[in-house]
């Protein structure tokens, strides 16, 4: 039996990480953690967990671990895993892992020399659409890969109206908590990022927000890359599109619907059937995404049971995480590049 403890109590625990570790046979969540005691305590109550601490180290000394899994804000990241791995224990985390690259190495550092595993939470490289994409790219079915974009847009309301949510004070402000899954998704097909050139707008007159449009380029072996990031959208969704030199993906990585489409459409008649075909694969990528919604299947637990249950694996059975460090710390590198081109050069449009 593994026995983990889980740090931070916020919704991602109660939505992804507890039912993923429910779900795990031989793994035991034995002890909840969070400063604010009463959190630590109602989560301990709702999911029948044997322990609630508000300090960390005193839970590292009082329970018998295997593991700890971190779920509080970033700047906690490296510390607490800093903490954990010095107490031999392995680490899951969610991202990013630090917030600098000096961070980061660091804490890779300290995971090979205390022999202990250290895995990142990139949730939506593990999504059904998102390894099936990787399968068609992979065998060839879109040609040659030319470009990936991203692009994350959400509404003026939640966290970034929040005057006092812990991301406004992240380094690179609110972006700091999207961009991440942006970068790691573009990274996984597109391979090693030479070059980064980003831009950041901001619209509102929240006084508590750096920018509130990002727009970034991204120049890799395999092809270009693009995301952007807006939170001044009338709705909220978050898609991928990967251009081939045969077929072109869209990726809905909320609702896990994939659509193809034919590079090359040079006739009207063409470009109805291509159209149609695209309606009958967004119309069954519909059906299908309501019923994974019904099931329980839902596009922000998926990934993150995948990941759980392999690095609960990776432990049991001394094999590769799901996430490797090095592709963690290579996600940090270019968010930091990042950070440094639009810091101080954040502008309001004229």
């Amino acid at each position: 039996m593994l026995k983990g403890a889980i740090v931070g109590c916020g919704a991602i625990i109660r939505i992804s990480h507890l039912p993923a570790f429910q779900a795990l046979k031989d793994v035991k969540i034995v002890a909840i953690c969070d400063k604010v005691r009463d959190a630590a305590t109602q989560t301990a109550k709702d999911w029948g967990i044997p322990r609630a601490y508000e300090d960390f180290s005193r839970m590292l000394d009082e329970k018998n671990l295997d593991f700890v899994d971190i779920c509080s804000p970033p700047q906690t990241h490296f510390p607490l895993s800093i903490q954990a791995m010095e107490a031999g224990l392995h680490v899951l985390t969610e991202k990013p892992m630090a917030l600098s690259v000096s961070e980061a190495d660091k804490m890779i550092s300290l995971s090979k020399e205390s022999k202990v595993k250290l895995c990142v939470i990139h949730n939506f490289l593990f999504t059904p659409v998102a390894q099936k994409a990787k399968f068609l790219v992979d065998d060839g079915v879109i040609g040659n890969l030319v470009a990936v974009r991203a692009d994350i847009l959400t509404r003026r309301k939640g966290i970034f109206s929040k005057k006092n949510h812990w991301c406004h004070s992240l380094p690179e402000g609110i972006f700091g908590e999207y961009a991440p899954h942006a970068v790691y998704l573009i990274s996984e097909f597109l391979g090693k990022i030479d070059l980064v050139r980003a831009i950041a707008v901001k619209y509102t007159d929240f006084p508590w927000i750096i920018a509130d449009e990002l727009r970034v380029l991204l120049k890799a072996k395999n092809g270009l890359g693009a995301f952007t990031i807006s939170f001044n959208s009338p709705r909220t969704s978050f898609t991928t599109d990967i251009f081939g030199t045969k077929r072109t993906l869209h990726l809905n990585n909320f609702t896990m619907s994939l659509v193809q489409h034919k590079s090359g459409v040079n006739s009207i008649r063409n470009a109805v059937i291509d159209q149609f075909k695209s309606g009958i694969q967004l119309t069954t990528g519909a059906v299908f995404s309501s019923l994974r919604a019904v099931f329980g299947q839902r596009w922000y637990r998926s990934g993150h049971r995948v990941i759980i249950q392999r690095f609960v694996e990776s432990i049991r059975n001394n094999i590769n995480l799901p996430v490797t460090e090095e592709d963690s710390r290579e996600t940090i590198r270019i968010l930091e590049e990042i950070w440094k081109q639009i810091n101080g050069s954040t502008s309001s449009p004229q």
